[in-house]
């Protein structure tokens, strides 16, 4: 008897809220989509997380640019910046200038 009395009270209750009852489940629905699904907060978070460090990298490499464009000028531009550059990198000498070249330290190997 409990139980007819208890089915009766929640299907008056469904009749007369069900427009009620079937928009709140499609709000739930909606909301649970916003947040689990694609293009979501969550989404949205890690993009912007990637988008500061594309930033970050992007002036790294302005930096860089700009570095190497300071370098091709002075290439073009300072014979002497040149001349270092070639004697550091490929060793050149000039006539009668000695080079002393000292070996490597040996490695210690481990006991």
């Amino acid at each position: 008897m409990l139980y007819h009395r208890w089915m009766a009270r929640l299907s008056s209750y469904i009749r007369r809220e069900w427009l009620s009852l079937i928009l709140g489940l499609i709000l739930a629905f909606l909301v649970a989509g916003l947040f689990a699904g694609p293009q979501g907060p969550r989404d949205l978070v890690a993009l912007r997380r990637h988008r500061r460090i594309l930033e970050e990298q992007r002036e790294q490499l302005l930096a860089r640019n700009a570095a190497l464009r300071t370098n091709v000028q002075r290439l073009s531009a300072d014979d002497r910046f040149l001349e270092r550059l070639i004697r550091r990198e490929l060793g050149y000498t000039r006539p009668n200038e000695l080079v002393y070249k000292y070996p490597d330290a040996p490695e210690e190997k481990p006991r």
